[in-house]
């Protein structure tokens, strides 16, 4: 913990507050704040930067919930937010059936993990696998949702998405594995660290 003026700081308290307040920054005015990274974007540009900023959201919400029911409520918490961004999805055509599916999927998953019938690690793979997909093949994510008219920035925003899911993902796991809380948020923010070396390096402009 960090010590001020003779009290403490938590660090998680300090890391989920900075991740949120990005992720409602992004999600308010994706504009404005890819304009500050010197990134130019259109109307899908702005809606993929939308989408990445709810799932800092997602990331944050993970840090603030129970450790002892976050796997479970973290599906709905994602079923949520797939609502929520079923409008920057129309921006490029997608079709509704997939993201029908993944609720149906989603909220199932959640209660049966609330409910103690469902292993933690169900939950916690959905996570790092659709992470892994963005982050590492974003093009292969954009087919399989069938966006169309997506551009370069649109992948790189991809990416960064499954970067979150990635963090997301590795926060769960390291809780599966009777990590404390603080060690889980240690390594989720590593994960974020390498992802925003990745975007630097490799998908910015």
């Amino acid at each position: 913990a960090l010590a001020v003026r003779g009290g403490e700081i938590d660090p998680i308290t300090v890391g989920k507050g900075v991740v949120l307040a990005s992720g409602l920054y992004g999600a308010f005015d994706p504009k404005g704040n890819l304009d500050k990274y010197g990134i130019k974007a259109e109307a899908k540009g702005q809606a993929a930067g939308r989408c990445t900023a709810w799932m800092q959201i997602m990331f944050a919400a993970a840090l603030n919930l129970d450790p002892e029911t976050t796997h479970g409520q973290m599906m709905y918490h994602m079923l949520a937010v797939m609502v929520i961004t079923e409008p920057m999805s129309e921006v490029f055509g997608a079709p509704k059936a997939p993201s029908v599916i993944w609720m149906a999927i989603l909220g199932a998953v959640g209660y049966k993990t609330l409910d103690g019938s469902l292993n933690k690690w169900v939950p916690t793979a959905i996570w790092l696998a659709n992470g892994a997909q963005f982050f590492l093949a974003p093009q292969s994510a954009i087919d399989l949702y069938e966006m169309k008219g997506t551009n370069r920035l649109c992948k790189a925003m991809t990416s960064m998405m499954g970067g979150q899911m990635l963090c997301v993902g590795t926060y769960l796991a390291a809780l599966v594995m009777d990590k404390s809380q603080s060690e889980a948020f240690a390594y989720a923010m590593a994960v974020n660290g390498l992802a925003a070396v990745k975007f630097a390096l490799q998908d910015a402009d």
